[in-house]
């Protein structure tokens, strides 16, 4: 069975500290005479679920139309739950205490829990998101050679009031290797690690990363 583990895109969708959203232009409309019905999209490459690729903060690193879907698919997931409240921090601490089962995954997600916001209160969450710290980033990186992506279900890694912090973050995940950071996943259907994690994002030249739909096998 598969499980879909991101969100649906929409002019609402809650953007990182308020960014630019999604617009939908008519291009062709059936009720104004023509023969069907199209649109022009324009949005922001990091809005709604998405996948980082290291070109987003590594000059030299790989964009993700440079990748194949095989280094996209990840059969050995955990999922943790670290549950986080307004701009908190997940520290190395925190996975310390997981350590054995992190060192056996190839994609880890986060449940904070924040998700519960996305609908509710969803300034709350786009501006005052908890994110991932640039220690527990050096922990990964130090630790886990096997582990190839990081999956959370909150706007982004990086924590709008902890802004500086998170650019770290980014560049000590993304930089001088392969690894995908996947942000704004919907984790609320997951009660236990899955059995394979799929990330489909779209493969478009040009731009550093992109949305992407995520599926779990449960």
């Amino acid at each position: 069975m598969f499980v879909l583990l991101s969100h649906k895109l929409s002019t609402s969708t809650p953007a990182y500290a308020g960014g630019p959203n999604l617009v939908l232009k008519p291009l062709k409309q059936i009720t104004k005479g023509d023969s069907s019905n199209s649109y022009i999209i324009e949005m922001p490459n990091h809005l709604g679920t998405h996948v980082d690729a290291p070109r987003h903060f590594d000059p030299s690193g790989r964009s993700i139309a440079d990748y194949g879907i095989e280094s996209l698919i990840f059969r050995k997931p955990l999922l943790l739950n670290i549950p986080k409240r307004d701009s908190e921090l997940i520290m190395a601490e925190e996975l310390e205490a997981h350590k054995d089962r992190i060192a056996e995954a190839d994609i880890l997600l986060i449940k904070t829990g924040f998700q519960k916001f996305r609908l509710s209160d969803p300034e709350r969450y786009s501006m005052h998101n908890p994110g991932f710290s640039s220690n527990a980033a050096s922990y990964i990186v130090k630790n886990f050679p096997k582990l190839r992506a990081l999956g959370l279900d909150t706007v982004s890694l990086s924590s709008v009031d902890h802004r500086e912090d998170g650019r770290l973050s980014h560049k000590i995940l993304l930089s001088g290797r392969d690894f995908f950071i996947i942000e704004d996943m919907d984790l609320s259907k997951l009660s236990e690690s899955p059995k394979t994690i799929m990330v489909i994002p779209l493969f478009i030249e040009g731009i550093d990363s992109a949305p992407c739909v995520v599926l779990a096998e449960i």
